[in-house]
């Protein structure tokens, strides 16, 4: 890792270490209001590319989940995920941990054709062949795999807003649309 940053809840660069928050603690502190919340990020060099990394935290069936996206340096494509939990059912949701279920994230978008956030969904019966914004549920654990839905859309919304100044920063939307996603 060779930087990191603070952002809020709004996309807006805070004082302060990403080192120093603690995602997990502040997903299950139920008292924090949004404005409350700091969202770190973290950048890191792999064979002389940049890629961004972002940590998340959300709830499973039995406990919390939580993980790490890292986009490469479009901030719409995905490098690669890594996800954990403490308590899901072992051989249903607590396959969220293996390659099986974190490959196919790799190179899916969280922007549409349209330039519109969309996320990535984690799709119960299967990802529709093609699309660039699905990957396939875990047979058996619907609401853990539910959950990391609503744990990806929710954070990756908050990135987002500041990923949109860093692509602005880049090139412009229109560009970055039919380079990456057509």
């Amino acid at each position: 890792i060779f930087d990191e940053t603070l952002i809020d809840y709004k996309g807006n660069i805070l004082e302060g270490s990403a080192f120093d928050v603690n995602v997990l603690l502040q997903y299950k502190d139920k008292t924090l209001s949004p404005a409350d919340i700091k969202y770190p990020l973290f950048k890191a060099k792999k064979d002389d590319k940049e890629y961004t990394i972002v940590p998340m935290a959300g709830s499973g069936l039995w406990g919390p989940v939580w993980g790490f996206v890292s986009f490469e340096s479009d901030y719409v494509t995905i490098y690669g995920v890594s996800f954990s939990h403490r308590k899901e059912t072992p051989g249903l949701g607590a396959e969220i941990n293996t390659s099986i279920f974190e490959e196919p994230f790799k190179g899916k978008k969280t922007i549409n054709k349209d330039g519109v956030f969309v996320s990535i969904k984690v799709k119960k019966g299967g990802a529709e062949e093609g699309n660039l914004h699905q990957v396939d549920a875990i047979t058996g654990g619907t609401i853990t795999s539910d959950g990391v839905s609503d744990m990806l859309y929710k954070t990756l919304d908050v990135y987002n807003s500041y990923f949109d100044f860093l692509r602005e920063e880049n090139q412009t939307i229109d560009t970055l649309i039919t380079d990456t996603i057509m």
